[in-house]
């Protein structure tokens, strides 16, 4: 499915669920057929049924033809604050997915919203020599 496709079937469930509100004051007066209050209801379930599948295929185009992100840049790879590049990071937000230094910490911090667990990534990469020598 193309985005048109998602568009055209969004403006054709706002009119089908235009229909249906249109149906239901007929409903309302007194003496009217007690079918209409569903028919009503039904129609304008229906329209905003193919609302959301027009939303929904218009996301599945936009997900589909999206463009990858830049690639991180070797400082960000090898560990550093995020935000900063100058510090080691002492946490991560696990809700924005990046690593955080204590004072790019006091500036995102939001208890609300973000939920923050200690960072595992270094500041800088450990060299082999060092690795052997803690070995013996």
């Amino acid at each position: 499915m193309s985005s048109k496709t998602g568009g055209w079937l969004i403006l054709l469930g706002v009119f089908v669920a235009l229909g249906g509100l249109i149906i239901l004051p007929a409903a309302a007066r007194n003496g009217a057929d007690r079918n209409l209050l569903g028919a009503g209801m039904s129609v304008f379930a229906m329209g905003v049924l193919m609302i959301a599948i027009g939303i929904y295929f218009k996301a599945k185009d936009l997900q589909s033809s999206g463009k990858p992100g830049k690639p991180l840049e070797e400082t960000e790879k090898k560990g550093g604050c995020e935000r900063c590049h100058s510090k080691p990071p002492a946490v991560q937000c696990k809700v924005h997915q990046i690593h955080l230094c204590d004072n790019c910490l006091s500036v995102h911090y939001d208890f609300r919203f973000c939920v923050y667990v200690p960072s595992t990534r270094r500041a800088t990469p450990k060299s082999n020599k060092t690795m052997v020598a803690k070995a013996r």
